[in-house]
């Protein structure tokens, strides 16, 4: 995981909830689109094998020092341009430079604010976009602690760009790419379902909520851009 998460983070906890639970606003469309995207078992070449363990060794030193909340070392680990970005799911805005960067390690100066974190990175994967720059994407799963607060968990994907310097890989971008709001609900409510009725009509609740916010949220004038592509179909 990126940086720490002071308060914001558990207001994103609470909307993930919220602006997930879009699992029946698609219906029988998300149902049945579904079959595109099973998981299954790619071809990896030797070399991104090579890279992937690589990127792996890295996480499991900046995980290592993340969770002991040891951001002088995990800022080590950030390429040293000047020029990072970072891009957090529950910022509204990417981060761009040092100072942005430091700021969201220490959002607070001389004020603890998570009185524990533990991040997990899996399912690497790596290539090469030229010599020394590789791109990753991988799965982060967390719980965190914020002070005077519950404990929470969650996880996130991430797709980040490291590059080879004086040998060693340092991160040079940051992004977290949480699942769609329907996707992400259906998997929460599969591995965590209601467990009586009160907790039934919370989902329900839910999902009535985001269905009623989804669609509020049309752009004006789609109708009208519905309209004008009838008949249209698509090209392979």
């Amino acid at each position: 995981m990126p940086a720490p998460r002071p308060l914001i983070r558990a207001w994103r906890i609470n909307c993930i909830w919220l602006l997930a639970t879009a699992v029946l606003l698609a219906g029988a469309g998300i149902a049945q689109a579904g079959f595109h995207f099973q998981e299954r078992t790619e071809t990896i070449s030797p070399e991104e094998q090579q890279l992937a363990a690589e990127i792996t060794a890295f996480l499991k030193v900046y995980e290592a020092a993340y969770n002991k909340q040891d951001y002088k070392t995990v800022k080590s680990l950030w390429q040293q341009d000047g020029n990072p970005i970072y891009m957090a799911e529950e910022v509204p805005f990417p981060l761009y430079g040092q100072e942005r960067l430091e700021s969201y390690f220490n959002p607070v100066p001389g004020k603890q604010i998570l009185e524990g974190i533990d991040n997990r990175y899996s399912q690497v994967r790596a290539k090469y976009v030229a010599p020394d720059v590789a791109v990753a994407t991988y799965r982060l799963d967390y719980d965190i602690k914020i002070i005077g607060m519950p404990a929470t968990g969650g996880w996130d994907r991430v797709m980040a760009v490291f590059v080879r310097d004086a040998g060693q890989w340092k991160l040079s971008a940051y992004t977290e790419a949480p699942m769609g709001p329907a996707t992400m609900v259906k998997k929460m409510m599969q591995k965590s379902p209601p467990a009586d009725p009160a907790a039934e009509a919370a989902y329900a609740a839910t999902k009535a909520t985001i269905k009623t916010l989804s669609e509020a949220a049309v752009s004006p004038g789609f109708d009208a851009f519905l309209d004008s592509r009838k008949g249209l179909k698509p090209t392979h």
